[in-house]
């Protein structure tokens, strides 16, 4: 990751990132509860944990590391007891559950972490993908774009099906996908749509709305090796 865009990532970036952000930290509870459907120990890797803050919410039961190109950030997740000593590039067979929270986008090369996820994960161990953007939702195929992208910072556009595949190419079980609109702190739908009707006129405006991000869990085989 060149310097330019880790300066993207600055202090600033991460003011609202420290557990004072009302409405994240209840999209927080929502997907603590969409893990912990399918697991809630063992040793868990957060890639792009960015202050610890989502981990905070969700009171992982086991080992918690972390992958963060920020300094500032990594320093105050360490504080916290966040390890940076394991990630998917030097385990194998190692993680129980990993997670990209609004984060595979980020990365100049997803794929390769895909790979190194499905080397890095134990057999039978799970992998989350958490406010991820979704090129296939009618906001994106009408405006190309979406009201959390910010194109310089965004690599890889993914959309529910384009994800899926990949995943199975490399060897997942794909388990479940939801879109998190009506739970999201984010949407107020009778002002959605209204906006959606503005915007269909005059082009202008951002606003949550149906499919415009994608939660996904998908499991190594028990039988990997």
């Amino acid at each position: 990751m060149n310097e330019k865009y880790r300066e993207v990532f600055n202090p600033e970036y991460f003011r609202d990132r420290v557990g004072n952000d009302i409405k994240r930290q209840k999209s927080f509870l929502s997907e603590k509860e969409f893990i912990n459907k399918y697991i809630c120990s063992g040793k868990l890797l957060d890639v792009g944990c960015s202050t610890g803050e989502f981990l905070d919410v969700l009171k992982w039961n086991g080992e918690t590391y972390g992958m963060e190109i920020s300094e500032f950030a990594k320093s105050i997740a360490t504080e916290k007891g966040i390890r940076f000593d394991k990630d998917l590039f030097n385990s194998k067979n190692f993680f129980d559950l990993i997670v990209f929270r609004g984060t595979i986008q980020h990365i100049d090369t997803p794929f390769l972490y895909m790979k190194k996820t499905f080397e890095a994960l134990k057999p039978g161990g799970f992998v989350v993908f958490l406010m991820t953007p979704n090129t296939n939702s009618l906001y994106f195929k009408l405006w190309n774009s979406l009201p959390l992208l910010i194109p310089e910072q965004n690599f890889y556009l993914p959309s529910d099906n384009s994800l899926k595949q990949a995943m199975e190419n490399f060897g997942f079980s794909f388990k479940e996908i939801r879109y998190p609109y009506l739970d999201s702190a984010y949407s107020n739908p009778v002002k959605d749509h209204f906006c959606f009707l503005k915007k269909l006129f005059t082009g202008r405006g951002k606003f949550a709305f149906w499919n415009n991000s994608m939660d996904l869990i998908f499991q190594k085989p028990a039988e990997s090796n």
